[in-house]
């Protein structure tokens, strides 16, 4: 059965702003807060002041980011629990990149990760995010789309951005 992940409309708007204000030929993104047992993304961060931003790759300000987290605590001791970015030509898929990424933050002991979210925004061929769910089970990792709905209160409903309708 494919997962899903819950969006905040709040979340949702601060990656669309983000994407809509962004150099379209480079990649832009940030980190995701919320409850990763609950697969829930209460809120966004942008990129900060001093990302890097390129065609091919994007790293986030640690420091923007880490002030992020902190306020997400605070509002509903929400946790870094992904990652979001834009792939401005490519598919809306993980890359080789990105999988070392999150497979990177998954095995790293200090984070405690089980399961790690990703979501990417493409224009191609229509202005999307492409949900991902990366789980560490024993010896494995384990890479899944997954579906991506809106989270209003208690109750979710799919998101109109998100035509993304392919099955595992």
């Amino acid at each position: 059965m494919r997962p899903t992940i819950g969006i905040t409309p709040d979340a949702l708007t601060s990656i669309r702003a983000i994407i809509t204000g962004s150099d379209s030929t480079l990649e832009t993104g940030g980190a995701l807060f919320g409850h990763e047992h609950a697969l829930l993304v209460t809120s966004a961060s942008g990129p900060g002041p001093n990302a890097v931003h390129q065609s091919g790759y994007f790293l986030r300000d640690l420091e923007h980011t880490q002030l992020a987290a902190d306020r997400a605590h605070k509002v509903d001791r929400s946790q870094w629990i992904g990652e979001w970015h834009t792939h401005p030509s490519g598919p809306p898929e993980p890359s080789p990149l990105d999988l070392n990424t999150y497979v990177s933050h998954l095995v790293d002991p200090e984070l405690r990760f089980e399961r790690f979210i990703a979501l990417i925004g493409s224009l191609n061929p229509w202005p999307h995010l492409s949900a991902w769910v990366l789980v560490h089970s024993q010896d494995r990792i384990e890479l899944h789309r997954a579906a991506l709905t809106l989270a209003a209160n208690d109750r979710c409903t799919r998101d109109e951005m998100t035509p993304d309708q392919d099955t595992e």
